[in-house]
This record gives structure tokens, C-alpha cells and sequence, in this order.
């Protein structure tokens, strides 16, 4: 019996531990590392990011619908690394990123990362382009922590593309990939983590981390992508990857989204509408 209660004090003594170590991760997420990172302050957003600008506007809102229907999905659990992609170039895929990642902050901690290291866009929309960031932890192994910029927008921060560069797509099959979505897992546990990709077909990198992240959202502009070019996007990064699809460009009262009662109502943006549609095939 002695060394039956011996082990038992042991295993009771060990799970608690665990259980500990888990609840610091939390602390520390929420205390301790936000007041240490270096911040960003955004005193020149881009007038078209109107889920910053003007968060009653009919564009904002349907980000909050997009922003409900991945907090709150049907069946599962919700996706905690988002993917923003889209098929081609030009389709809109930053913009959608960006404003998608102003609507989670107003309800969740959110991290935004520019992981388009080809064509980086913080810098035009956001004006934050000369800050370090994701290549330099992938090329030169900065510390995560170093890298992560708290914004004066409540619980939103960010991780840049990081300054001037030899690309090579060969970075995101590396190890360190793993160990940078590791990292983030490990010290933002509580927070919902976007990024903003290349286009699916023409980046290897997005395929790569695509396979590592919760889920994907494909951007499709109105009558610009072929149905082709665009089930050929789904097939490559797999259809149990998608979370669906943010129709961009087009004009909602053009095609009865609204009644003939709030076609009175005019935003500066309101061109900007989208959509939320499950993938089904």
C-alpha cells in the first residue's frame, strides 16, 4: 500500500503541475509579454480600411458577419490561424486581410502577420514598412517577442514582413516555419492569429503553410477570376482547409443584397461588399 500511495501522491503532484504550467501560459500571454513588446502607433491608415475608419459602415459590418461565422461556426471548433489567399493577384486578398483583422480586435486579441514576403502591402495601407518582422525570424532566428508590435488599436498587434530582403520561397519549408506557428501557439494561446498570403498559384509558400494553419479564406473578386483558375486554387490547397469564400468588388445594391428602402444610405466605400459562402462541391 506504501508505494501504491507513493505513486499516487506522485501522479496527483505531476498533473498538478501541468495544469499550473497551463495557466501560466495564459498569464503570461495576457500580462506579462504585452508590456514588454514594442508597440506601433497607426496614425496613417489607408481611408479604404473602413473597419477601422468608420466601424458602422455597411462594408464593416459584413466583416463582423465574416468575423461571427469564424468565431462562431456551426459544427467544431473555431479556427484560430486564418489564412487570407487568393486564387491570382489583384483580387484584393490585403484588403480583406487588413480589415478582416480591425473587426476581430474589436471582439478578440488578434495578431495580424504580413506573410506576403514577396509583395509586402502593410507599408501602403498601414505605413508601418520599415519595422523588422517575420523574415527576420525566419532568416535570421530573432526572437518571436522582438518581432510582435502591440498597435494603438485595442488588441490588435502585428508582425510585419520585415525590411529589405532576398526573398526565397524555400524559408516557409523550413523548420523554423514550424517553430514560428510553435512559438505563437505557445505565447498567444488566447489570441486569433491572420495572415495575409501570396496568391495560392502562384506562391509555393502559401501551399506550404497552408498545411500548418486552422483554415483558409479565398478571396474571389466579382466577374475578375474564372470558376477555373478558382476550383483549381481550392484543389491545391484542399478543400478541408477551406472556410469559405469573401466575394470583393461588387456592388450589393446591384444585385438586390439590399432592399430599395436602404438604397439611400451612402458610404464612401460602399462599392467594397462582401460576402461569406461556404465551400461546397
Amino acid at each position: 500500500m506504501g508505494k501504491l500511495t507513493n505513486f499516487l501522491k506522485v501522479s496527483k503532484q505531476e498533473t498538478k503541475t501541468k495544469v499550473n504550467k497551463q495557466h501560466k501560459q495564459y498569464d503570461v500571454s495576457d500580462l506579462e509579454i504585452s508590456e514588454k513588446l514594442n508597440t506601433i502607433k497607426l496614425d496613417n491608415v489607408d481611408p479604404v480600411l473602413l473597419a477601422y475608419h468608420d466601424p458602422e459602415s455597411i462594408v464593416a459590418e459584413n466583416f463582423k458577419i465574416l468575423r461571427s461565422h469564424i468565431l462562431h461556426p456551426r459544427t467544431g471548433l473555431p479556427s484560430k490561424l486564418v489564412m487570407v489567399t487568393s486564387a491570382v493577384p489583384g483580387e484584393g486578398k490585403s484588403f480583406v486581410a487588413i480589415n478582416l483583422a480591425f473587426s476581430f480586435a474589436r471582439s478578440v486579441p488578434t495578431i495580424l502577420i504580413e506573410a506576403d514576403l514577396r509583395r509586402p502591402s502593410f507599408g501602403s495601407y498601414l505605413h508601418i514598412s520599415s519595422y523588422e518582422g517575420l523574415n527576420e525570424y525566419l532568416l535570421d532566428n530573432k526572437p518571436l517577442l522582438e518581432l510582435v508590435y502591440k498597435t494603438d488599436f485595442d488588441n490588435l498587434y502585428i508582425i510585419p514582413a520585415g525590411r529589405n530582403f532576398s526573398f526565397s520561397s524555400d524559408i516557409f519549408s523550413s523548420e523554423r516555419l514550424v517553430e514560428f506557428l510553435d512559438d505563437l501557439r505557445h505565447y498567444f494561446p488566447k489570441f486569433y492569429i491572420i495572415f495575409d498570403c501570396p496568391p495560392a498559384l502562384f506562391a509555393s509558400e502559401t501551399l506550404s503553410l497552408s498545411r500548418l494553419i486552422d483554415g483558409v479564406l479565398l478571396v474571389v473578386r466579382y466577374a475578375y477570376s474564372d470558376r477555373d483558375v478558382i476550383e483549381e486554387a481550392v484543389e491545391k490547397i484542399g478543400k478541408s482547409k477551406i472556410l469559405g469564400f469573401v466575394f470583393n468588388g461588387f456592388n450589393i445594391s446591384s444585385i438586390n443584397l439590399i432592399s430599395s428602402k436602404l438604397k439611400c444610405y451612402r458610404y464612401p466605400y460602399y462599392y467594397y461588399s462582401y460576402s461569406y459562402k461556404k465551400y461546397h462541391k
